[in-house]
Parts: C-alpha cells; sequence; structure tokens
C-alpha cells in the first residue's frame, strides 16, 4: 500500500511572500495574532485572504498559524508584519510565563536521578 501523498501546492512558497517588505517584522514565532475589529477579507491575496479565515475562529501563535496554512513560517512571518501594517492583523505578546522555584527544580531532579 502506498502512502497517500498531499497534493502539490498552487502557489509555491515562494509567490506566497512575493512583495512583502521584510523593514517591519517584528513577528516572533509565540506572537498571537487575531484579526483586527470589522474587517473584511476580499480583495487580499489567497495566502491572506486563507490566514485571515483561520484567525476569524481565534488568536493564534504566528507559528501556530504556518503549521494550518502549511506554509513555512518565515512566509507567515511576512504575511502577518504586512497584515499588521496595513491594520488588518493585530499582534501582541503572549504572556510571560513564571519560572519555577529552583527548590522544586532540584527536587524534581534528585526524584529523576532516584529512577
Amino acid at each position: 500500500m502506498t502512502p497517500a501523498r498531499r497534493p502539490r501546492r498552487v502557489v509555491p512558497h515562494f509567490m506566497a511572500a512575493a512583495g512583502l517588505a521584510a523593514d517591519h517584522v517584528g513577528v516572533q514565532r509565540t506572537t498571537l495574532v487575531h484579526v483586527a475589529a470589522e474587517v473584511v477579507a476580499d480583495g487580499l491575496d489567497p495566502p491572506a485572504s486563507h490566514l485571515v479565515n483561520l484567525l476569524e475562529r481565534g488568536p493564534l501563535a504566528a507559528y501556530e498559524c504556518a503549521a494550518h496554512l502549511h506554509l513555512p513560517y518565515c512566509v507567515v512571518r511576512l504575511l502577518v508584519a504586512d497584515l499588521v501594517a496595513a491594520g488588518t492583523l493585530l499582534t501582541r505578546d503572549p504572556p510571560a510565563a513564571e519560572m519555577p522555584r529552583r527548590e522544586l527544580l532540584e527536587l524534581v531532579l534528585s526524584g529523576l536521578r532516584a529512577l
């Protein structure tokens, strides 16, 4: 039995990023991306339109957007930055996670060594 092949993309990855400028990129992998209020996806190119449609269900990290769209992260990063500059998307950094106490980490480490 042969494994199922994914269909070839109609638009190559480099075409999805065509015309996007890299001078204002401030998007990291964990940057949360969401659609600005009352934005219509009409008139956008196909990759941008797919991204906006994906984000209408709720915010996602830039890396998650790349996974859902089957595009490289670097392409989605440029796409998000361009749509943020146009006012279509908004971004925010994820909340900072607190580091566990050192004592707790030492207890876990000693427990792992005991195994």
